[in-house]
């Protein structure tokens, strides 16, 4: 800053201090000065979690005791026995990290400052808030996860096709048999039955998980919904969850992917019934016709609902207020995706304690002939 600067009054920053403490405020992070043992001589804080106050009771003890309470291995009292052993240039900071209360993760950077003359020799500590980088961290690893079982699922499912159609064949020809008692024409007839059952929810599974560019079929919105519950009504069931139906007869036909349809109806569905804090509750998928050009979808849920601040996020990636084996917070964000490739819309509506619902429109197929309404 030259001094003409200094005279006309153009300066940014009233002094040194308030330049730093800008720089602290605008990166989110705290800065603490230790003595050669450890112990917090000065502490400022920009964090929500630990506000200017709490940040003046630490002056005077040992951050260690407050920023690692369970001494990890690894990383005990003696990380400041020898001072010496520290970078003391800023590009060469020793970083660690650590939690506060268990909720707040933080990443220090820690340098050796000289004495001068007017200072003794110390430890400058920098910590940066890394807590929403590690919970998408563990987000997207969850998402690998439950990819890789889906890949999994199709191929377990292409693998039990063999065995049950072997098991089906051998029951139909053994059926054709003269003179076998009655009860085992009704145990054979009942091995036809759930073999056919089982290689119906196989198909389903293969055709719900595969990997494919989106197609631009003519599909029934009524017919997408019925296939999607095969997958939905095993979990909410054991959850004594009720889902009711309530479509529209005649409805239109729309055009788009029937994979990616099945999965904006799993991804509401579940959705819905991992809304029901007291595992009990009723969800609804209802159809209708709303104009000549539009069909549309609404899924609704008698669970705790959203406040206003959640229903503003709620389709924002990664955004999401379930625990993280509950939920990646990607699935609203991947059903808007979807919608919006098929050149619809969605619209979410809730209210504390009163449920939600997503309510979803699509555009009919107009092509000549095509149109079942």
């Amino acid at each position: 800053m030259t001094r003409s600067a200094k005279r006309d009054g153009s300066m940014l920053f009233k002094d040194n201090q308030n330049f730093c403490d800008t720089i602290i405020q605008m990166t989110v992070a705290c800065v603490a000065s230790l003595d050669k043992a450890g112990r917090i001589v000065e502490f400022q804080s920009y964090l929500d979690k630990i506000p200017p106050k709490k940040g003046l009771s630490f002056i005077g003890k040992q951050w260690i005791k407050i920023f690692v309470p369970d001494e990890k291995e690894n990383f005990t009292e003696t990380f400041f026995e020898n001072v010496d052993s520290l970078p003391s240039a800023a590009n060469e900071t020793s970083k660690i990290l650590t939690s506060y209360e268990n909720e707040l993760f933080i990443e220090w950077n820690f340098i050796k400052v000289e004495a001068s003359v007017d200072t003794t020799a110390g430890i400058l500590a920098v910590g940066t808030d890394m807590t929403r980088h590690i919970e998408l961290e563990q987000q997207l690893q969850h998402a690998d996860r439950l990819a890789t079982v889906g890949q999994l699922a199709a191929g377990v499912a292409h693998e039990l096709n063999g065995p049950l159609n072997n098991i089906l064949g051998y029951a139909q020809l053994s059926s054709k048999q003269q003179n076998l008692p009655e009860q085992v024409y009704q145990d054979l007839d009942n091995i036809v039955r759930f073999s056919l059952h089982a290689r119906e929810i196989v198909k389903k599974v293969m055709l719900f998980s595969r990997q494919l560019p989106a197609g631009h079929e003519r599909v029934n919105l009524n017919k997408i919904i019925e296939e999607s519950l095969y997958f939905t009504e095993p979990l909410c069931s054991s959850e004594k969850l009720e889902i009711q139906c309530d479509l529209e007869k005649n409805l239109p036909d729309i055009k788009g992917d029937s994979s990616q349809l099945r999965q904006v109806v799993v991804n509401l569905v579940v959705n819905a019934a991992q809304a029901m804090s007291d595992k009990q509750g009723l969800v609804t998928v209802q159809t209708m016709r709303e104009s000549k050009n539009k069909v549309s979808m609404v899924v609704r849920d008698t669970g705790s609902g959203m406040s206003p601040e959640t229903l503003e996020q709620c389709f924002i990636p990664f955004f999401t207020t379930k625990d993280v084996d509950q939920g990646t917070g990607l699935g609203l964000s991947v059903v808007h995706g979807i919608v919006k490739s098929h050149n619809g819309a969605i619209h979410a509506h809730s209210t504390l304690g009163k449920g939600s619902s997503f309510h979803v429109t699509f555009p009919v197929n107009s092509e000549k002939g095509e149109d079942n309404g």
